[in-house]
């Protein structure tokens, strides 16, 4: 596998694949710590999607939200759009069931709002 190639291609392949490569990565360097082409991928895979989350944050109200990707079990705020300090979060506390449709709680700084959100929206 051509590592230069495939690091070229990265700003042009979707983003399932980028996370598809990055746990290939990884399990290598699980193996290998010291797999130089292995780390070479990893870290461009990091700043290519670390990239697209500040590329992709919206303004609601205020703040600056990354994308919802409901792989992840957070996701953050921030005061300025190319920001990387994060002011608020929020997280899935439980998951959705047939009576329970509160699952989403917000953080601000250290603080945990009380009350639970049904959906992300709601929650911003």
């Amino acid at each position: 596998m051509n590592i230069e190639k495939t690091i070229s291609d990265l700003p042009n392949t979707e983003t399932r694949k980028l996370k598809d490569l990055l746990v290939n990565a990884n399990r290598i360097l699980s193996k290998d710590p010291n797999h130089l082409q292995a780390i070479h991928l990893r870290d461009a895979l990091t700043a290519e999607l670390a990239r697209r989350k500040v590329s992709n944050r919206t303004r609601v109200g205020p703040l600056w939200w990354e994308p919802h990707d409901p792989d992840v079990a957070e996701f953050f705020a921030y005061a300025e759009a190319q920001s990387t300090i994060p002011v608020a979060a929020i997280f899935k506390s439980a998951t959705h069931t047939a009576t329970r449709k509160a699952v989403y709680s917000v953080r601000i700084g250290y603080h945990t709002l009380d009350g639970l959100f049904a959906e992300v929206a709601m929650a911003r």
